[in-house]
């Protein structure tokens, strides 16, 4: 492969899609104003002031929901690498960041994939990039307010380290488990259709004479490699990312568990409504100008079903994906509903839009099968005509998809944060009055906003919520109105007497100074949960709220803690891994696992010939 012109052509993919973000760039501080997007944000902003302000790393947050877990919330970023983005800068500019890094890593990786492994013309593999990297699914979602959903964009990068991990490359196998932990660690259900996905692709390879990675010349018929490969790198990911995984499964189990999640908008019945076909084909080649998530023109189409005759080898695994996806999509419109038999599984009955979740894969797909039409292309003479020929096709592809992205891109960032004020200094609660929780406004009672102004917010959303029994000092109206509660009695109180109690408000601890003259009880406004521990008195739930037993007289100050109980046996967990995955490494290396293959201790015995099967052809 020439170095020299594919630097080239990946330099233009650059360029291309970082002109379509001038927007973004633009918009700098300028929010999406979103209630999505507001909430999403609510959650980084969280880790910033922690971190930042309080130094103290975020198990839970006092400003969500009275007192919420949020390292057990699936879709919480903290321990997300991607979060130091938003660390660094704000919540804000981090997000725009993530979303325009992550457009190119998707336009980058395709390229990469269908020149390095799939072999296609640079041409071809330039196409194949611009079409998915100026594809419509991730700035529409962004703009609908989930810029957590970008690792759609990932799906070529773990094609491409599977790809190069089954041609003898090592560091794939390193680099694979990261990208997977990273769709993983911020929750959303797309990065387990991405996933479902991959694993599809590397089964194909099992079919003889069927598949989308090339076959090695001295494997005959079943090819193995790829679906080892991504067992391997899941297996990974599933033990080196124990961390951020018990915590959300202690929060889920609380809500039914995976087969049965209670969520807000949770319903017992199926009843989803996907595409209909007129639809989906419409949107998919923009039809008298409608666009949607598989919005990729139809340029790529034609060149897709070009591609499908000619090289019907090649491109019938793409071809079989790209109908199961948009059976999925399809959803209830068709006679036979796919989706509503995989319903029934773990995770997938967490999906209640299927049009959402199954269409950035379709868009992939089109994306890479379109692009090794361009092979056709060596064919004519003179060869000049090749490059002429493909440069029309890619300015067709370009022109009708870069308004588009550019135009979504300069309607998503154009809300300025206001700049409220708050009644008075110190930490306190509010409520909507009468307002749905997943709002964009009043300012006084979006999430957000009162982060900013260190103020709690009870009724916020979240897709796997706990109970709420923190009193509110506030409700908020419509028109942005405080209206005080007549049952609130502070942050933290006595039950028993009227005497004043100061107290703190950390995001993992809370102190209270108290004066006693008698044995009370000492109420703090914040939901109850088992792992709250203090250094005085006994800790019960009362109400809901945390309460305790005070017996010690005088003044004093009574220290709470909070402690994620999962979260630090999944650390252990995590770091144990990483040793083992050490060990097997320095084993291997040393070719010291062979002689472990028949040792009498069955977990030494079993890793070893596990490790064999997934690294040996």
């Amino acid at each position: 492969m020439k170095m020299v012109p594919d630097f080239l052509f990946m330099s233009i993919i650059v360029i291309i899609i970082t002109f379509s973000s001038v927007p973004v760039f633009k918009s700098w501080s300028k929010l999406n104003f979103d209630n999505d997007f507001l909430q999403y944000a609510s959650r980084h902003e969280a880790i910033r002031k922690s971190l930042i302000e309080y130094h103290t790393f975020p198990m839970r947050s006092h400003w969500l929901g009275g007192g919420f877990p949020t390292l057990g919330d699936p879709e919480d970023p903290t321990l997300n690498p991607l979060v130091l983005l938003t660390i660094l800068f704000n919540p804000i500019i981090g997000l725009k960041l993530i979303v325009f890094f992550s457009l190119l890593i998707g336009g980058l990786a395709t390229y990469v994939f269908t020149r390095c492994i799939l072999g296609y013309t640079e041409w071809g593999s330039l196409f194949s990039a611009l079409v998915f990297g100026l594809s419509l699914f991730v700035p529409l979602r962004v703009q609908d307010g989930n810029p957590n959903e970008v690792y759609a964009t990932f799906l070529p990068l773990c094609l491409l380290l599977i790809g190069l991990a089954c041609r003898g490359y090592k560091f794939p196998i390193i680099v694979l488990p990261i990208v997977f932990y990273t769709m993983l660690s911020d929750g959303k259900l797309n990065c387990f259709m991405g996933m479902f996905y991959v694993g599809l692709v590397c089964l194909f390879n099992l079919v003889p004479r069927f598949g989308v990675f090339p076959k090695d010349k001295l494997i005959d018929r079943i090819d193995a490699r790829p679906l080892k490969v991504f067992i391997l790198a899941i297996s990974i990911t599933f033990f080196v990312g124990m961390v951020r995984i018990l915590p959300a499964v202690e929060h889920i189990n609380e809500k039914g568990g995976l087969g049965n999640i209670d969520l807000f908008f949770y319903t017992e019945t199926y009843n989803f409504f996907g595409y209909t076909f007129e639809r989906l084909w419409q949107e998919t080649i923009g039809w008298k100008g409608r666009q949607g998530l598989v919005t990729v023109g139809w340029l790529p189409v034609l060149l897709f079903v070009v591609a499908t005759f000619v090289f019907w080898r090649k491109s019938l695994p793409w071809g079989v994906v790209l109908i199961l996806f948009a059976w999925l999509a399809l959803a209830n419109n068709v006679s036979v509903d796919l989706f509503e038999l995989l319903w029934h599984l773990p995770i997938f009955s967490a999906v209640r839009q299927p049009i959402k979740y199954f269409s950035f894969q379709i868009v992939f797909t089109i994306a890479v099968a379109s692009g090794q039409f361009f092979v056709l292309l060596k064919r004519l003479s003179p060869r000049w005509l090749e490059h002429v020929i493909a440069f029309i096709l890619i300015i067709l592809g370009i022109v009708f998809l870069y308004p588009r992205i550019e135009k979504i891109q300069s309607e998503t960032y154009n809300f300025a944060c206001p700049q409220s004020t708050q009644l008075e200094s110190g930490f306190f609660n509010i409520k909507g009055w009468s307002l749905k929780r997943n709002r964009k406004e009043p300012p006084f009672a979006i999430t957000y906003f009162n982060l900013l102004r260190n103020i709690g917010t009870i009724d916020w959303y979240t897709g796997v919520p706990l109970a709420e029994n923190a009193i509110p000092k506030y409700y908020v109206d419509t028109d942005n109105n405080y209206l005080p509660n007549p049952e609130y009695r502070g942050e933290a109180f006595l039950l028993g007497t009227d005497n004043s109690v100061s107290s703190e408000f950390r995001p993992n601890s809370i102190r209270v100074q108290v004066e006693l003259e008698k044995p009370d009880i000492l109420v703090i406004n914040q939901n109850y949960h088992s792992g709250w521990h203090t250094d005085y008195g006994k800790l019960f739930n009362k109400n809901g709220l945390i309460a305790l037993r005070l017996d010690r007289l005088g003044a004093y100050q009574i220290s709470l803690r909070y402690y994620s109980h999962s979260f630090y046996l999944g650390l252990v967990i995590t770091v144990l891994s990483l040793v083992v995955l050490v060990w097997i490494c320095l084993a291997y290396r040393r070719a010291h696992l062979h002689n472990w293959i028949s040792h009498p201790w069955l977990f030494v015995r079993c890793t070893s010939r596990m490790v064999f099967w997934l690294i040996e052809k």
